[in-house]
């Protein structure tokens, strides 16, 4: 009895090492070399866009409506970028992105905007504008090294800075005005 405990365990065991060990062969066989399709990484500052305390967070009177908000950097420290320019998008169309403010190189800037600018930024009289339209406004970063990050894009992904960079604490990389 004890003979056929003792070879089931040396089996399990071998087992086991040989897992392991063709484990550790695969994972050391990975090189960035063998890859030519793989880009260089290039730095990008993560921007900060937030809302002023006490500034309105909806449009509700077309008439009055006063967004006060500040352009910044999360990582004050980091790389600066060449400039920034303060983009708008209407209902969620990242096809049609309009510039409220070019070359912003001064960082934290701070940004007052009505409703009738943000609407006739896309050709709207405020007038026109009824309950639930949006506008987000963001940032495009432009970097030294000529790398450009919109923050909206048609494409299908959620965010150009990944999942993390919008988790962090205190972050904003876009606000939003609704109107009610």
């Amino acid at each position: 009895m004890k003979i056929k405990k003792n070879n089931a365990m040396n089996r399990l065991t071998g087992f086991i090492i040989m897992i392991l060990v063709g484990g550790l062969m695969m994972m050391g066989a990975c090189k960035k070399d063998q890859n030519p399709k793989l880009p260089d990484l290039k730095r990008a500052s993560v921007p900060l866009v937030k809302r002023d305390a006490g500034s309105d967070d909806s449009i509700r009177n077309v008439n009055t409506f006063q967004g006060k908000f500040s352009v910044g950097l999360y990582f004050q420290n980091d790389e600066l970028p060449k400039k920034m320019d303060v983009v708008v998008a209407f209902n969620g169309d990242y096809t049609i992105v309009k510039i409220l403010k070019a070359d912003v190189t001064t960082y934290p800037t701070s940004i007052t905007v009505t409703a009738q600018q943000l609407a006739a930024l896309f050709g709207k009289d405020v007038s026109s504008l009824v309950s639930k339209n949006y506008f987000e406004i963001g940032v495009d970063v432009y970097m030294n090294s000529g790398l450009v990050v919109p923050i909206f894009s048609n494409r299908t992904v959620a965010s150009p800075y990944g999942p993390d960079a919008a988790s962090y604490t205190g972050a904003s990389l876009k606000i939003k005005y609704v109107v009610k």
